[in-house]
């Protein structure tokens, strides 16, 4: 991903982890563990952004399916990086 991309997904990635954590992680000193969860998240982020709600897209008499309640934030609990990694 273009450097330029993952420092607004980082961003992204940075407030979802500082919600779920309650602003526990020392900034001056961050574990690599949370850099590592940041670009897994980051990653996730993106995936979902570049979906938007699509479940499923055929070629063949073009047709997009949208799931009808997104659920953004359960895609991003499934990253159990978080959990694992920073163990609170």
């Amino acid at each position: 991903m273009p450097e330029s991309t993952f420092t607004r997904f980082s961003l992204e990635a940075s407030m979802y982890i500082k919600r779920n954590t309650y602003g526990r992680i020392d900034t001056s000193n961050i574990p690599k563990e949370v850099k590592y969860c940041t670009c897994s998240i980051a990653d996730k982020i993106k995936k979902i952004e570049k979906r938007i709600g699509k479940t499923s897209e055929s070629v063949g008499s073009w047709s997009v399916n949208y799931q009808e309640n997104n659920d953004d934030e359960k895609e991003l609990d499934k990253v159990n990086e978080i959990k694992n990694f920073l163990k609170l």
